[in-house]
């Protein structure tokens, strides 16, 4: 029975040292991910902060427009955060998100919220753009996506298209005469 017992238990031990190894291997490989998941991340925002950035002056005729990541809530210190578990509160933790400044040609706007619909309809289509250059999808759908343009920026957005349809295929749904000439 001893003999059975220590082969066990020299086999548990053997097993148990496996475990801790393979963990500190996982937390390694973790760490790895995580710094190669930033670096990407970084990259990609910058190129994509580029990209937004020349096709907001082509949309607009000008100005600029730049995303900037922030970082929402604060940071608890370790006593805040023990209190909030001894209160049975959920913890939040801060997280973060991107914010968009506008520099409007010849107009004094900084903030998304100042713009009219038509303006905000332009802004989110150079970042859907400028997101689409960086990463080419096979293909992508829009759907009246420029219902609320004008002609002049109706002719914009079709050279837009024109452009990225060189690298994907494009689905569109339009009403827009301009965008289905070209």
């Amino acid at each position: 029975e001893y003999e059975e017992t220590s082969a066990r238990h020299a086999f548990l031990t053997k097993e148990l040292e496996d475990v801790r190894k393979a963990a500190v291997s996982l937390q390694e490989v973790i760490r790895e991910l995580e710094a190669h998941i930033k670096k990407d991340f970084r990259e990609g925002f910058a190129k994509i902060n580029q990209a937004f950035h020349d096709y907001f002056r082509v949309i607009f005729g000008g100005g600029g427009a730049k995303l900037k990541l922030v970082e929402y809530g604060r940071k608890k210190s370790a006593e805040e955060l023990e209190e909030l578990e001894e209160l049975g509160e959920e913890v939040e933790e801060p997280y973060e998100g991107i914010d968009i400044e506008v520099d409007l040609p010849k107009k004094r706007i900084k903030s998304l919220a100042m713009l009219s619909g038509g303006e905000r309809s332009l802004c989110s289509i150079a970042f859907l753009f400028a997101v689409t250059a960086v990463n080419p999808p096979p293909f992508l759908f829009l759907d009246e996506t420029d219902a609320a343009l004008d002609e002049a920026n109706s002719k914009r957005y079709a050279e837009i298209l024109r452009e990225l349809s060189k690298k994907t295929q494009l689905i569109i749904v339009t009403h827009n005469r301009e965008t289905m000439r070209v």
